[in-house]
């Protein structure tokens, strides 16, 4: 069976192919989605993946975190489950093919429970990979019915009941909530103080109405005459853009929100050697955590620290460290698998193990020949040469040659399986013995 393999390259789009007679498939690696986290050259079942300068790339050079070998790869569909960012697509046929579908597949999601969300803004803002929307679906822009001029009143708001959510300021401009860069260490997306412009304000009462803690009281005000729908706005979480930090459940006062992360595990520093930390020179560890935003610069430490609470233990700090200072220790792996059994079902499960312990497949054994000694010719005397011989070996070399140019027979090889691969050179031989005949005729 001939195989043809190539690759095309659009801008940061790498495209793997390969074609046979039976099927077309292909691999599409999106080089700036990869944080170097190196979950895949880990996976890899042939090790065709092995891990770029993840270092150098945190600070600034753009090349692909990871390299491919699309000769050595097997096309198989493992490093695209076991990505946690989503930085893989695998098609068979030209369909794309659903992960769920593979042998063992990862398991995270973020939840959000419809019966305790208010729809408020905090986990929109907070969220680093804006996987969170919120479609505000009315303000008070929006009505026309206004009390008159003559009505006067004051706003007043409650901030021991207030939980700064940002809903009234999303619904009325009369408030102004003040942004902050939300921080491991302080995810929070607004400082703890509403603006408020009463200038702007008809006193309508509405606010008291749309704040879900009763925080805001308007003195002296009149209710309109208008009925609010149930929801002013709506929450939706993009899984495929979700990081899985868990930012909005850390964020959220009604416990709406819950993720599932792909991995369980431990993050630690080397402290014996945290001397050699330049958090202003480097700080490639907060860089290279663009996904998760674990990392952070501790004033008080001068040094780099991280809240565990966002960490997925992908592993890309500790593959961006130039002192080794990181270490990310992972304890399980959240899986999903399929009922059933397959023949290549081990191939997955491995992977899972390695992904744990954070080893790559061996490399194919290398077999040494030994060869016997030649009898050194008498002098005068000359070895006969047998063309006959020569010409079988030649045509034998060959074959063998281009039996071994398809992974599954190298595989077979490095694996001891030598049963399949015999069978695998007689099947081969038999055919071009065949090819042979008709070129002839």
């Amino acid at each position: 069976m001939e195989i043809e393999r190539d690759v095309k390259i659009e801008g940061e789009i790498f495209r793997f192919k390969q074609r046979t007679k039976e099927e077309d498939r292909e691999l599409v690696f999106d080089y700036k989605k990869c944080n170097g986290c190196g979950i895949c050259v880990y996976a890899c079942p042939v090790a065709a993946i092995e891990l770029g300068p993840v270092h150098d790339i945190a600070l600034g050079l753009d090349i692909p975190p990871v390299i491919i070998d699309h000769i050595k790869c097997a096309y198989c569909g493992i490093c695209y489950v076991f990505c946690p960012f989503d930085c893989f697509e695998f098609y068979i046929n030209h369909e794309k093919i659903k992960k769920s579908s593979l042998p063992i597949s990862l398991v995270s999601h973020t939840y959000k429970y419809e019966d305790k969300c208010v729809e408020c803004t905090l986990c929109y803002k907070a969220c680093p990979t804006s996987a969170i929307k919120r479609d505000l679906k009315l303000t008070r822009q929006d009505i026309v019915v206004k009390n008159p001029p003559e009505i006067k009143g004051e706003v007043k708001i409650d901030y021991e009941k207030c939980n700064f959510c940002g809903i009234c300021a999303e619904f009325c401009s009369v408030f102004k909530m003040i942004e902050k860069e939300p921080q491991p260490h302080d995810p929070l997306p607004y400082e703890k103080e509403i603006l408020i412009n009463e200038k702007e304000c008809d006193y309508c009462k509405l606010c008291e109405i749309v704040c879900p803690e009763d925080a805001i009281k308007i003195e002296g005000g009149k209710l309109i005459d208008y009925q609010l729908p149930e929801k002013i706005a709506e929450i939706s979480i993009d899984q495929d853009l979700c990081s899985h930090c868990a930012y909005c459940e850390n964020v959220c006062p009604y416990n709406a929100a819950k993720t599932i992360k792909p991995f369980e595990g431990k993050l630690s520093l080397f402290e014996a050697r945290m001397y050699r930390c330049d958090p202003i020179g480097c700080a490639a560890c907060i860089k290279i955590c663009k996904y998760n935003k674990v990392w952070y610069v501790s004033k008080d430490k001068s040094r780099v620290e991280f809240n565990e609470n966002f960490c997925v233990y992908c592993g890309a700090c500790e593959n961006s460290c130039p002192y080794d200072l990181i270490n990310v220790k992972r304890d399980n792996v959240f899986s999903k698998e399929l009922a059933y059994n397959l023949p290549w079902r081990e191939a997955w499960e491995n992977a899972v193990e390695r992904i744990v312990n954070k080893t790559k497949i061996e490399e194919g054994k290398k077999f040494i020949i030994e060869r016997e000694e030649a009898e050194i010719a008498e002098e005068g005397e000359l070895l006969e040469r047998d063309e006959e011989k020569l010409k079988v070996l030649s045509k034998f070399i060959e074959l063998i040659e281009d039996v071994l140019k398809r992974p599954v027979y190298r595989r077979a090889v490095e694996t001891g399986n030598i049963k399949n691969f015999e069978e695998a050179v007689k099947k081969y031989a038999s055919s071009k013995i065949e090819r042979d005949k008709k070129q002839e005729t």
